[in-house]
């Protein structure tokens, strides 16, 4: 991780944790949060999905919040930084699909001595 990422997500882990200490931050609109939790959402940045998962915890008064992924990892995510997308229901894995069956290869036997254009495998 760069510093300058380093930097920003403590900043954002400070702001998250003066939010909840005191409540709203100073000067914010009392404002319900626009997502709530158990909300499946994907994150997006210049047309790149970046995370995808369910809302665990919001937090008041900032555009804040917590998303655990599908890999499990939790994510603190800004929605000021990424377009955020709710979606019904997740996809389903790519694993549970049926695989389709691959055709089946013949294999020619390799003989352990050459064939010569006559046909015999006689060497001498």
């Amino acid at each position: 991780m760069s510093i300058a990422n380093r930097d920003l997500f403590q900043a954002l882990k400070t702001q998250a944790s003066l939010a909840q200490a005191f409540g709203s931050m100073s000067g914010s609109k009392e404002e319900p949060h626009p997502l709530s939790p158990g909300d499946y959402i994907e994150a997006w940045h210049n047309g790149r999905l970046y995370h995808r998962g369910s809302v665990v915890k919001t937090v008041a008064g900032t555009d804040l919040f917590w998303l655990t992924d599908d890999t499990g990892s939790r994510r603190l995510l800004d929605m000021e930084s990424m377009e955020i997308v709710t979606v019904d229901q997740p996809a389903p894995a790519p694993a549970a699909q049926a695989p389709e069956p691959t055709p089946s290869a013949t294999v020619t036997p390799i003989s352990a001595y050459p064939m010569f254009h006559d046909g015999s495998q006689q060497i001498a």
